[in-house]
């Protein structure tokens, strides 16, 4: 599967409420899987499938940073953007899914800083163990 052709194409993929929610916590910032499982309460593998699902059809991409891939929702262009921000945006209006996509902010802010720098802190910590 590749990007959306059609909104159909976009509106199936979206509909399932999981992937939803997962592109409204992506809609807030770059998580880790382990961020969006922790504010999902859900376990790995589902958020993984499910992450692998957007990821085929172009709705998020991966970047790897060290042991960990870091997801950020892909801003589609054209018709089919517009849709994917329209019901982002919607989304937004709805006091439990804006509550879910300020944690998702929140955490991003704490974690991402965490993990982009534990290698550095590791090595570090290494070199002084065995000088």
């Amino acid at each position: 599967m590749s990007a959306p052709e059609t909104a159909s194409d976009l509106l199936l993929t979206m509909a399932e409420p999981t992937r939803l929610r997962i592109l409204n916590c992506l809609a807030a910032a770059p998580l880790f899987v382990s961020d969006l499982q922790a504010l999902l309460e859900l376990p790995q593998p589902t958020v993984s499938r499910h992450l692998q699902v957007l990821r085929r059809s172009e709705l998020v991409r991966d970047t790897p940073i060290a042991q960990f891939v870091l997801y950020r929702l892909r801003r589609l262009a054209g018709p089919q953007g517009r849709l994917l921000s329209a019901i982002l945006e919607a989304m937004n209006a709805d006091p439990e899914l804006r509550a879910e996509r300020d944690r998702a902010a929140q955490r991003s802010r704490t974690h991402t800083d965490t993990r982009t720098q534990e290698p550095e802190r590791t090595a570090a910590v290494r070199s002084r163990g065995t000088s």
